[in-house]
């Protein structure tokens, strides 16, 4: 985009943020597609700082980003040893506390529990 061109469509932002009218209203109103007005709003501030004279400004320039390797450690999650499984019908209860170990036979257990 040449310079006179990003100066019209800064222009353009300007009149719709002097309007106070809504994005929409404001682009129907002048003949602008919504999503072209969204995009010069974006690049407003970009822009605005190339004309300056600023060779490049990104959009977080006001707040300094860290950069570089930063180690982390990472907790492991506690594992737990067993499942508890409660199972009720009418007066009758049971509560198991199965070892993860032999979880395969308790997916049988379960599976016929179900019958």
């Amino acid at each position: 985009m040449d310079r006179q061109h990003v100066q019209r469509c800064m222009e353009q932002v300007e009149a719709y943020r002097a309007s106070g009218l809504k994005a929409k209203a404001w682009a129907e109103a002048n003949g602008v597609p919504l999503g072209t007005l969204g995009s010069w709003c974006a690049h407003y501030r970009r822009w605005q700082a190339r004309l300056d004279g600023a060779a490049s400004v990104s959009v977080e320039s006001s707040t300094a980003r860290p950069s570089g390797f930063v180690a982390a450690r990472v907790a492991s999650p506690a594992i737990a040893s067993s499942v508890r499984i409660e199972l009720s019908a009418g007066a009758a209860r049971l509560e198991l506390h199965w070892p993860l170990a032999q979880a395969r036979e308790l997916a049988v257990l379960l599976r016929e529990l179900g019958r």
